[in-house]
Order: structure tokens, then C-alpha cells, then sequence
């Protein structure tokens, strides 16, 4: 073969004429796009996103102050401007880069939507969405991962919760027609119908004032506490405790897919099975190994007698 240089015409030059199609060599906008990438991936730039979003609320916080001078605020109002220019370079990036599959991420489209009610020209019918642009600090959710999987908890155990808040609505309608039989005569104004009797049994739920309540009722009715202290405790301390239960539950495994997506990305297989069934097999593994040892250390204790043995055999022979 040849030392010399050889030319393909499929490809680029080479010392041993391997065509290398130019298709695969990264054009100047793939090299953009991938820089572009890299930028947006780095821990860096997402806080300057995050440091931009604090400054821009504290200059919205400002300039709700009557006391400024105009040069102050027309400061603030440009500062305003130059922050959402920021938040604008930063959607087109992400735009450039993921192009539509930008808008498979419900993040990114939160994103996009309230960026884009802050370009609206605030005149006119629209001069409400002016007061609205405080909306971009939401984008701080979006911005840290500790306050998205909050979300994606709450979110996750919506399910969960719509059951409670069925059984709740259950419990207080029932409550309500009782409640309405028991007191209509002796307080008209808090159980004269359903929707008055509603008010009030929630704002004994939440325990705003219910001792005045049920101790006006209880003048005239002592054994009436027989039905608001169920009422509270099963509304309350059991009914709404499962809700937080609920919700918590749904932010671990809100958690726990992210850190399922987070060991994926590093090229490691994260199963499907539940954490019973995981802990089964761990469970499993450890028993396996420990008898694996057992069987080692068996092993190694015949090794060490058979040594002995011949050492034992050998020492008479030697001597003589």
C-alpha cells in the first residue's frame, strides 16, 4: 500500500484513501447548536437564570413603591426591559436547540407562556397584563429541580387527593342535613339552610371559632358536642391528614423518578419494580452472597488443614 497521501472523492483526504463521507463531519450550525447545547447544560448559566429572576423580583417589588422618584423608576423600568431580554435570548436558545421538542416539556411551555404575556403590549383592554408580568418569578419553579419535583408531586397525587376531597364532600353533606335538623331552630343564621350550614361546618373543619360556635349551640343543647367534636376530628385530623399523606407520598416518588431519569442519563439501568420488589431481591442478593462466603470460608479452612497436613508429612523427611 502506498504511503503516499490519496484522494477520495466521497470524502476528505486521508493516508490510506478511507472514504470519510463530508455528510458526517458536523456542519457550522451543528457546531453552533451543540455549543448552544453545552451552555444551556451547564450549572452556570442556570444560576445566571436563577440570579436574573431574583433581580427581576426585586426590581417588580420596587417599583411597586409610590415614594420613588421618576428617574428612579424609568432606572427600574429599563432594568425591567433589559431582564426580560435576558429570559427572551434564553427561550430562543432553547428553541434553536431542542426545536420542537421544545414544547414536550410542560416546563418549557409554562416558560414560554409567561414570557410571552410579558411581550403583550400593555395598553388598552390589555393594560391588566401589566400587573400580570409578576408571573416571570414563577419561572423560578421551573428553574430549580427542588421546586419542580414539588410540583410534580402535588401534581402525581392529584388522583389521590380528588378521592379525599369525594369522601370529604361526602361526610360534610351528610354532616350538613344532621346538622341542619339538630340546630335549624336554635341558630337560624349558621344552620338555617344548606348553604349557610356548609359555611359553617367548614369553618368548624378548620377550626377557626369553633368553641363560640358549638358553645352557643350547647346553652341551649348540652349534648350537642356529641356531633361537633366527631365532626372535627374526622374532618380535620384524619380526613385532611391523609390528604398531606397523599401529597407527600407523590413527591417521594415525584423524587424518585428523578433520580431514576438523573442514573439513566449516566448510562446506568434502573428497573421498574416497586421498592417491596426491589428490597426482595436485595434481600435475596445478601442471603446469596453470605452463602457464598460460608462456602468460601469452608473452603479455605480444608486449604488451611490440608497445609498443615503436609507440612506435618514433610518435616520427618526433611530432618532425616
Amino acid at each position: 500500500m502506498s504511503s503516499r497521501l490519496k484522494v477520495d472523492t466521497t470524502g476528505i483526504t486521508t493516508p490510506w484513501a478511507i472514504p470519510i463521507p463530508l455528510n458526517i463531519l458536523p456542519t457550522k450550525t451543528e457546531r453552533m447548536l451543540q455549543i448552544l447545547s453545552n451552555i444551556l447544560a451547564t450549572r452556570s448559566f442556570q444560576n445566571t437564570i436563577i440570579a436574573v429572576i431574583l433581580i427581576n423580583a426585586a426590581i417588580l417589588g420596587l417599583m411597586t413603591s409610590h415614594t420613588l422618584a421618576p428617574s428612579t423608576i424609568e432606572t427600574l423600568e429599563w432594568l425591567d426591559h433589559l431582564c426580560l431580554v435576558v429570559f427572551c435570548v434564553e427561550l430562543l436558545m432553547k428553541l434553536l436547540v431542542y426545536r420542537t421538542g421544545f414544547f414536550s416539556d410542560g416546563w418549557n411551555i409554562f416558560d414560554f407562556v409567561v414570557v410571552g404575556i410579558a411581550l403583550v403590549p400593555s395598553t388598552g383592554a390589555l393594560s391588566v397584563l401589566r400587573a400580570m408580568r409578576v408571573l416571570r418569578l414563577m419561572r423560578l419553579v421551573s428553574s430549580m429541580p427542588s421546586m419542580r419535583r414539588v410540583i410534580s408531586g402535588m401534581f402525581r397525587s392529584m388522583p389521590g387527593v380528588t378521592s379525599v376531597a369525594g369522601v370529604l364532600l361526602v361526610i360534610f353533606y351528610v354532616s350538613a342535613i344532621m346538622a341542619i335538623g339538630f340546630f335549624r331552630e336554635l341558630d337560624p343564621e349558621k344552620f338555617g339552610d344548606l348553604g349557610s350550614t356548609f359555611f359553617t361546618l367548614f369553618q368548624l373543619m378548620t377550626t377557626e371559632g369553633w368553641p363560640t360556635i358549638a358553645r352557643d349551640i350547647m346553652k341551649t343543647m348540652p349534648y350537642a358536642w356529641v356531633f361537633f367534636v366527631p365532626f372535627i376530628i374526622l374532618t380535620t385530623f384524619t380526613t385532611l391528614n391523609l390528604v398531606v399523606g397523599i401529597i407527600v407520598n407523590g413527591m417521594e416518588e415525584a423524587k424518585e423518578e428523578s433520580a431514576r431519569e438523573e442514573m439513566v442519563a449516566q448510562g446506568y439501568h434502573i428497573s421498574e419494580e416497586s421498592n417491596e420488589v426491589r428490597i426482595a431481591m436485595i434481600r435475596n442478593d445478601v442471603k446469596n452472597i453470605s452463602e457464598d462466603l460460608e462456602k468460601l470460608e469452608s473452603a479455605l479452612t480444608r486449604l488451611m488443614q490440608i497445609r498443615t497436613e503436609l507440612r506435618s508429612a514433610t518435616t520427618p523427611s526433611v530432618e532425616s
